[in-house]
């Protein structure tokens, strides 16, 4: 080793011992944890090497009252018995101005404006998750829960800034008003003797878009404000109009007013990055407008992982010490002309810059904030909280607790695990495994990511599993709903014992097997009811089809669908008590049968939705489109929880260029469906055994 590598080293070393010696001790031991999550390392040669295993955290970064926790799971705190600690108790918000009619709050970056599908929902807490709690709880907490309080408009989930809230107390007498002057009950001209009229809520956003509003907002973008040659500061303000897609990709007038204030160049000497402060004022609302005209200028908004240039992106993430979760982009200033009844005098709300922007800027670019500060305080603009704003309210409110993780799931999950996966039939390109109930074929938004805590929850997924087993590539077929079980047909995807290369050949070539009119699926169900619909004794008809349309996963009809059913046979359960303690004494509800179903067409919850909307005849154990009460009462009687009570017992596939023999492939009966059956009506079993047999469905254990 020469002598600089010797020096290197030492170096390192005695970084090293001098960071242990002089770290303060955590008192709650040794911070590591293991997370599931790929970690990155850089090896010698500069490539990135991805793994799993333990990350150690610094005592600063580790929760102060995480009552004696020392460990996580994908980030959230959990003690030796696998418990994460409870969300701090008080939390607060701050109120920039607040009437009797309306208030503006001070929104923090990385904090949603109100709940939808993309953020998820409280029950984030009930999974062990740290929940999010959106500006429109935390304001309505802080205000003791008393009053509702509705959204004006919306900030971006990275961005901060002033947001506008109206009290929403009046807003169903108001809407009460409005439909009996639609109806003609009320004149308009009466509006004022029944009351104050329209809601608040709808006269602040009707404000908010006229042409005298101004929201003015403060942006850090990468650029030093110059654009094909020209120094967009000498410009002062000026109009960027320029038409822009919606979320649905429909083309929208744009207009926003931009004015770049202070900007500095790259300087390698220093460090200092390539940036500039820049105004914006939206004339019109559109979707990321600001953001969006920001891009076309060639000076994305910092922190933009939507539109914004992701190398510089995570440069400042890196080194330059930008939130993870930030978009450079703040509400600093809103005005709204005098409206009657809500806000006489209008509206004139100025919000401090977020500490972490001005920090940013201190640390980054100090002498563009010098020169931003005269032209940023005559636009009104605050770069630094007072601390003694009297105008300024500090609000408390509420977290829900975080709930601990469930050991008996987990052991559960556990056991699931150990149980060695069946292969029922496997041929030189395909494979076909029995599918258990509770288990997902594979991963996806519906399970979590690997960060969630609620994949702590979910067995290994057959698509895993059967990798494993067989030692190959594999892909799906076809899938089952996570509570059925039943044959599970995959395709390899790597080089099989020819040594030719399969790719997606085999997977294409099954699927269009299975999808085709001469392969056939039997389904084995447990239904609700006594096999009558209309009148009509089903179990009598043998095999008959159902041509009724269905609804995919977003509420689309779908009218081609078509499934073969027959009723085997039917029996009366004696009475059982629900959890909810109600004895279930309805002869409809105590009455169950077999049913053999067949797909001809491969639609969503197809064969559940038939039975359940189509005969009257719901899958015990169908939380979607199922009776709620039945299924606790049965999980009551013994049937599995997230047990659907479908299995796909024999699975035939015509010969393809994959499979020069077909598939045909059945998978028994499970103990569990035939021990709920053996247990509450011993009858039913002996009536269709023989029939069961007949359509190539076996109980599993049987010869």
């Amino acid at each position: 080793m020469d002598g600089q590598g010797a020096s290197l080293l030492l170096l390192l070393a005695v970084t090293a011992v001098t960071a242990v010696a002089f770290s303060p001790p955590s008192p709650l031991g040794p911070l590591v944890y293991f997370d599931p999550r790929p970690t990155q390392k850089s090896t010698a040669s500069g490539r990135v090497r991805r793994g799993r295993g333990c990350r150690r955290f610094p005592p600063a970064l580790y929760p102060a009252d995480a009552g004696g926790a020392e460990c996580l799971y994908a980030g959230v705190p959990m003690n030796k018995e696998g418990i994460p600690p409870a969300s701090a108790a008080n939390r607060t918000v701050i109120i920039l101005s607040r009437t009797d009619r309306f208030l503006v709050a001070e929104k923090p970056p990385s904090v949603v404006c109100h709940h939808s599908g993309w953020t998820g929902s409280r029950s984030r807490a009930k999974r062990g998750e740290e929940p999010e709690i959106p500006m429109l709880q935390r304001v309505r907490d802080g205000l003791g829960g008393k009053r509702r309080v509705n959204v004006v408009h919306r900030l971006d989930r990275g961005a901060s800034g002033a947001l506008l809230f109206a009290y929403a107390d009046e807003d169903d007498e108001a809407q009460d008003l409005e439909d009996r002057i639609a109806r003609g009950e009320i004149g308009e001209d009466q509006r004022e003797e029944w009351g104050r009229g329209r809601s608040a809520t709808a006269l602040l956003a009707e404000a908010l878009s006229s042409p005298e509003s101004t929201k003015t907002y403060m942006a850090l973008v990468r650029g030093e404000g110059i654009l094909s040659g020209e120094d967009l500061r000498d410009r002062g303000w000026f109009a960027v109009d320029r038409p822009i897609k919606d979320e649905k990709g429909r083309l929208n007038n744009a207009t926003t007013l931009f004015r770049f204030v202070a900007g500095q160049s790259e300087d390698s000497g220093t460090g200092a990055p390539r940036a500039s402060i820049v105004l914006a004022r939206p004339l019109t609302g559109r979707w990321h407008q600001v953001r969006r005209h920001l891009n076309g200028l060639s000076h994305p908004i910092l922190g933009d992982s939507t539109h914004g240039a992701s190398k510089t992106n995570r440069e400042w993430k890196e080194r330059r010490g930008m939130p993870g979760e930030r978009t450079c982009l703040h509400l600093a200033r809103l005005k709204i002309p005098p409206v009657q009844d809500v806000a006489p005098e209008g509206i004139d709300v100025s919000c401090p810059i977020g500490v972490d922007m001005v920090r940013l800027m201190e640390d980054q670019m100090p002498n563009v904030l010098r020169e931003a500060e005269p032209i940023l305080a005559a636009e009104g603009i605050i770069l630094r909280a007072h601390p003694n704003d009297s105008g300024r309210e500090v609000l408390q409110y509420s977290a829900p607790t975080i709930q601990p993780v469930d050991g008996e799931r987990r052991r559960t999950v556990a056991k699931i695990d150990q149980e060695p996966i069946k292969l029922l039939s496997q041929g030189q390109h395909y494979v076909v495994a029995s599918k258990p109930p509770t288990v997902v074929c594979h991963h996806s938004a519906w399970t979590g990511r690997r960060s969630e805590v609620r994949r702590l929850y979910e067995p290994t997924p057959m698509l895993q599993r059967v990798r494993n087993a067989c030692g190959r590539r594999v892909n799906l077929v076809h899938r089952l709903d996570r509570g059925a079980s039943g044959c599970l047909v995959f395709a390899f995807t790597d080089r099989n014992d020819d040594d030719s290369q399969l790719d997606g050949r085999a997977t294409a070539a099954l699927m269009g097997s299975m999808g085709s009119d001469a392969a056939t699926k039997t389904y084995v169900a447990i239904c609700r009811g006594d096999g009558r619909f209309n009148g009509e004794n089903m179990t009598k008809k043998g095999w008959f089809t159902v041509d009724e349309h269905v609804k995919d996963e977003n509420g689309k009809v779908i009218g081609d669908s078509l499934t073969d059913l027959r009723f085997l046979a039917s029996d009366l359960c004696v009475p059982a008590t629900g959890a909810d303690g109600v004895e279930d004494i309805d002869p409809a509800g105590r009455h169950a049968c077999i049913v053999l179903a067949r797909p001809k067409t491969g639609r969503w919850h197809q064969i559940r939705q038939h039975l359940a909307n189509s005969l009257g005849h719901p899958i015990l154990g169908d939380s979607t489109h199922g009776l709620s009460r039945t299924n606790r009462i049965w999980r009551d009687r013994g049937m599995m929880k997230e047990r659907v009570c479908l299995h796909l017992a024999h699975v035939e596939l015509p010969p393809s260029e994959y499979s020069p023999q077909g598939i045909s492939s059945i998978c028994p009966i499970p103990n569990d469906m035939m021990d709920l059956i053996k247990s509450q009506m011993p009858n039913l079993l002996e009536n269709t055994i023989s029939l069961l047999l007949e359509e190539g469905c076996i109980i599993e254990g049987s010869d």
